[in-house]
């Protein structure tokens, strides 16, 4: 398995923690996420669903702040330049606290770190879907998702 960090990898119980979350990652709902936010915000967005590709595209967080502006004018009043780490992590703080906001719940939020550190895009796509699901109620179309089979269970 290859991580898309290069941070030793923990071992023992954080390790075993993180090869669950990362089996747990969707390359196909990955995908089908970026295409649902390439949609939705009208800009080009490379929709290859590996785990690095889904990273590179979000960890900014410009691009997560524009899909709760195009779901709900506003939402995030000014989105900052990626030109520091701290203004990529106050994107995506900005991004998780319009989704709460649009219903998402807490336990459904991933936490800043754990996509721009790469740590759990599992629960990145856990917030997506979250998100999409609570403005479907708006009249916003819900990304495509994944068939049955194509999901692993490990």
């Amino acid at each position: 398995m290859s991580q898309s960090y290069h941070r030793p990898r923990p071992s023992g119980m954080a390790g075993a923690i993180l090869d669950k979350q990362a089996s747990k990652f969707n390359d196909i709902e990955a995908g089908y996420l970026l295409e649902w936010i390439r949609d939705l915000i009208k800009e080009d967005v490379d929709v290859e669903g590996s785990r690095d590709n889904f990273r590179e595209q979000l960890k900014d967080g410009q691009r997560l702040c524009k899909l709760v502006n195009a779901i709900q004018a506003g939402s995030v009043k000014k989105i900052m330049k990626p030109i520091s780490n701290f203004n990529c992590l106050e994107n995506i703080n900005q991004f998780t606290g319009a989704a709460r906001k649009l219903g998402v719940k807490d336990e459904e939020t991933f936490q800043s770190v754990d996509l721009f550190d790469g740590r759990d895009l599992f629960s990145v796509t856990v917030t997506l879907q979250s998100l999409a699901r609570k403005v479907e109620k708006l009249g916003v179309a819900p990304p495509k998702q994944v068939a049955k089979d194509q999901i692993v269970n490990i």
